[in-house]
């Protein structure tokens, strides 16, 4: 059974205080609003497939949330695009039902009015799984640090040791050893 979602507000009413009963969900939302990630397009939909459980404590999700992504290449700035696609498990508890000695409901999973609030899911998943340096191809050379040419598309002539002119006045000059530096060459 495909669910209809409304601003991530999934309805679960005929689920809560049913434990043993479940729903397939197949959904396709935009990634949450609140979602910006540097570099990064999320425009394209998020898939959410799964099981909705009712279990004692309230609404077991478990499932994957699947996305396209386009990044840029950490060295050349190239666009990646990276297919995620992240199993998630997660309970959703009611507070009002969670007793004194027990821990309340992470923020943002609480099952309230017979409703679930997916986006806290589709943000946790989508944020681990976003590579931290994605890479074009393994052996990416990356941008020239002088002249700023990719150097997967051309060689360029620049120097690999890059010196800085404000310091040149500096490169002939030599340090007396001091006591310090006889120390060390003894032992």
């Amino acid at each position: 059974m495909t669910s209809t979602l409304h601003d991530h507000v999934l309805d679960v009413h005929e689920l809560v205080d049913q434990p043993g009963a479940s729903r397939r969900v197949d959904l396709a939302v935009a990634a949450p609003g609140d979602l910006a990630l540097p570099l990064a397009d999320l425009s394209a939909p998020v898939r959410l497939g799964g099981v909705l459980e009712s279990v004692v404590e309230g609404i077991l999700v478990r499932g994957h949330v699947a996305m396209d992504v386009g990044l840029a290449c950490s060295r050349c700035l190239e666009p990646v695009g990276v297919g995620l696609d992240e199993p998630v498990t997660e309970l959703y508890a009611d507070p009002s039902r969670v007793p004194d000695d027990a821990e309340p409901p992470d923020e943002g999973f609480e099952l309230r009015d017979g409703r679930i609030d997916l986006d806290p899911l589709v943000r946790d998943a989508i944020a681990a799984a976003i590579p931290a340096q994605p890479r074009c191809r393994p052996d990416c050379a990356g941008l020239c640090p002088q002249c700023g040419a990719n150097r997967n598309e051309v060689d360029c002539d620049c120097s690999d040791d890059p010196t800085d002119t404000r310091w040149a006045a500096l490169r002939g000059l030599r340090l007396p050893a001091g006591p310090d530096d006889t120390a060390r060459a003894e032992t």
